[in-house]
This record gives C-alpha cells, structure tokens and sequence, in this order.
C-alpha cells in the first residue's frame, strides 16, 4: 500500500452553483445543530467541569468541522449524551480523534468519551470500554458518477484501485477485496480519498455507508455515487474508559432516551438525507 499526503479541503455551504464549483476541494454543506434537549441527570459520571469529546472533523453529515464550528449526526449524539450527563454545550471540550489515534486519546485519558468508533461492542479491551451500538453502518463503495455503469459491485473493480481510510477498513473487507482482485492505497482521512477519486488517482472509495452517503449528498453536483452494495455491517458506539459499568450504563440510558423522545430521527433528517438511502437506529424505542 502506498500513503497519500494530506491535502487541504475546502468546506462551503452556498449555491449548487457555487458548491459545484468547489467540487475537487471536497465541498461540505454545515447541516442543523442538535434538535431538542431532555433534561440532564442529577449528577455527572464524568469527573471536572469541562467534559473532552474525541470525534471526527472530516465526515459530512456526521461529524464535520467548518470554521470552528462541528455539526452532523455524531456531533448531535455527543451534545445529548453530554447534556444527560449534566454538561452544557458551553462544557464541551472537542479534541479531533482520527481512527489511527482514537484508542490513545483515550487511554492517555486526553479525552472522556470517543464518540463514533465502530470496534468489538459486546465487550471491552484493557483499557476501552464500549457503549451499546446507536447505528448500524454498511461498509460500502462509492465511485464517480460516470463509472457508475460499469462499475455497480465489488467485483467489478479488478484491477482498479480503491481508496481506504487508515483504521477504518472492517474485519473481512480487506481480504474481500484482495479477493476481487482490487488493490488499495490508505489514507489519514476520507477527505483525502475523495481527492483521490476525482482526480482518477483511485477508481473508488470503501467506508462506511453512512460517511459516503454524507459526502455524496453535500458533493452538491452529483459528481459521485454510493453503490449500495453493503460488504459488511458495523456499529457505531462511543467507546469509554475500562471498568466504569455506571457511566457506560448513563451513556447507554442517555442514548435510548435520544431514539426514545425523538432525537435521533431529527438529527438524521437534518444531516444525512441522501434520496434512495436510509439509516436507522440500532436501538429500538422502548
């Protein structure tokens, strides 16, 4: 595998005009901050006055920064988690937590929570403990739009080149495409992977389903196209400290109550509204 450098990406939310003119710096539409609050509990499990949230900066729809401010469905599950933990918006310390550094951050304790890992959710490591999963995410394609024909499924790209993100490849994925007879280039961010697709230095993009869907939808110009062809499914979690049961039953309540009074149904109309694709929550109303 061979890595790209990192390049700079532009973010805009304006015209069709303006963002279609923006295309090839990955452009990026700022969606709706959280919809709704419910009251917070009684007290915090989460030690200080200022909680720190470990989340993506480069994930349209789902956790994007623009100009210092971060919107998008992990954004939204973070502010609520942490307001039912007794935090304000104001006491949200965010630190940006890419999939190659994630697990450090927070066993270094630089953060309290990481919201939007996708990991073992059944169980904990050492040093990491996971929430119950709030999404079920496929892992998929997404190519340009004038491949599309000819490009439909996995298969179909032997002897093409597909773009992954560093630590974000699902178990079997990576030998699925082996298999297809595809090789891959890796990359720090899916920012990067987008570069790489319009300017043909890849033929597609393997991510999560829910990402690519985010991009294509704020791509503005119809340039790129998710195959809807899951290769895996995977959860979304927010991944704790070792050993504190109590907090990661508090986050769990916290993120039943979100799907419970409405929330969650919100956030994904406001941030990930691609026509033709659906997400759904992983836990089920009570």
């Amino acid at each position: 595998m061979r890595r790209m450098s990192i390049l700079h990406v532009l973010h805009s939310k304006t015209s069709r005009r303006q963002r279609t003119a923006a295309l090839l710096a990955f452009v990026v539409a700022a969606v709706a901050p959280l919809a709704g609050c419910a009251e917070s509990m009684n007290a915090s499990e989460v030690t200080g006055p200022i909680i720190t949230i470990g989340i993506a900066y480069d994930r349209p729809g789902v956790a994007m920064e623009l100009s210092g401010n971060l919107t998008g469905l992990d954004v939204d599950v973070a502010q609520y988690v942490a307001h039912r933990l007794g935090y304000a918006k104001n006491q949200i310390s965010w630190r940006e937590a890419s999939n190659a550094d994630r697990d450090e951050l927070l066993k270094k304790g630089d953060v309290n929570m990481i919201v939007g890992v996708h990991a073992d959710l059944d169980g904990t490591t050492d040093d990491v403990e996971f929430s119950q999963p709030y999404v079920n995410s496929a892992q998929d394609l997404m190519v340009r739009t004038s491949d599309s024909d000819t490009i439909t499924e996995l298969s179909d790209l032997k002897g093409k080149s597909i773009c992954t993100v560093d630590g974000s490849v699902a178990p079997g994925v990576a030998e699925a495409i082996k298999k297809a007879g595809a090789t891959t280039i890796t990359t720090s961010s899916y920012s990067e992977c987008v570069t790489a697709l319009l300017s043909g230095t890849t033929d597609a993009v393997e991510g999560d389903d829910l990402v690519l869907a985010g991009i294509v939808e704020n791509s503005g110009s119809g340039t790129m196209h998710l195959l809807n062809t899951p290769l895996t499914t995977v959860g979304y979690g927010i991944a704790l400290p070792a050993g504190d049961a109590k907090l990661r039953d508090n986050v769990d309540d916290a993120l039943q109550r979100m799907v419970d009074d409405g929330s969650w149904d919100a956030s994904v109309k406001a941030n990930i509204n691609l026509e033709g694709f659906a997400l759904n929550s992983a836990i089920a109303k009570s």
